[in-house]
Order: structure tokens, then C-alpha cells, then sequence
């Protein structure tokens, strides 16, 4: 009868520690999500947003971009892990840019994109 009830301690133990660790991956999912770089070189970021015509399919302000295939980046709501996961990998209409763009550059978009959205959302 000990073993059974070891077992369930241990058990128990292991799934207490589970939450826990799910509490600290929540914690550090969202550190990631809101660290983004301090400066972002908009004029760059703008460029490139425009190299890969990513104007001619989506809205977004800062770029002067007026597509309406895509969805307006100009939308607080967008988070960069969300931007970097739609630019790498695609999805619907939207092409993969992971083969043509580097990690950096997909990066930089999407702190770019994240930044000009909440410029006049900071007051």
C-alpha cells in the first residue's frame, strides 16, 4: 500500500511542478513576446517592407503602403511573434518569406511593424 501511495505523491509532486514550469514558460513567453529591439531602424525596416512589395498586398501608415489583398498592419493588436511566424512560414494568400528573407530581416519587420503601431498608442 506504501507504493501506491509514493506513486501518488510522486505523481502529484510531478504535476505540481508542471504547473509551475507552465506558469514560467506563460512568464517567459510573454517576456519574449514584448522584447523587441530599442531602436529599430524605421528608414531600413521601410525599405525592406517595400523591396519585398509587402505595400502591394497590406495597408500600413508609416510606409505609405495602401494594399487591400492582405490584411492593415496598421493594427496595435499585431504581436511580433505573430508577425515573424506569418512572414516565415505564410499562410492563405500569404507566401513563406523564410527562404528569401534572413531571421534578421524578418525581425526587423516585425519590430518595425510592432513599433509604428504603437507610437501614437504610447500617450
Amino acid at each position: 500500500m506504501n507504493s501506491k501511495r509514493d506513486i501518488f505523491v510522486a505523481v502529484l509532486a510531478a504535476a505540481a511542478g508542471l504547473a509551475a514550469g507552465s506558469g514560467l514558460l506563460a512568464a517567459s513567453a510573454h517576456a519574449a513576446e514584448t522584447e523587441h529591439s530599442a531602436h529599430v531602424d524605421k528608414d531600413a525596416a521601410r525599405d525592406l517592407f517595400n523591396t519585398y512589395s509587402c505595400s502591394a498586398c497590406h495597408s500600413l501608415s508609416d510606409a505609405e503602403a495602401a494594399g487591400s489583398v492582405g490584411p492593415s498592419l496598421d493594427n496595435p493588436s499585431l504581436t511580433r511573434n505573430y508577425i515573424i511566424g506569418r512572414v516565415t512560414n505564410g499562410q492563405g494568400a500569404m507566401p513563406s518569406f523564410g527562404g528569401q528573407l534572413s531571421e534578421d530581416e524578418i525581425a526587423m519587420l516585425a519590430d518595425y511593424i510592432v513599433e509604428v503601431n504603437h507610437e501614437d498608442h504610447a500617450e
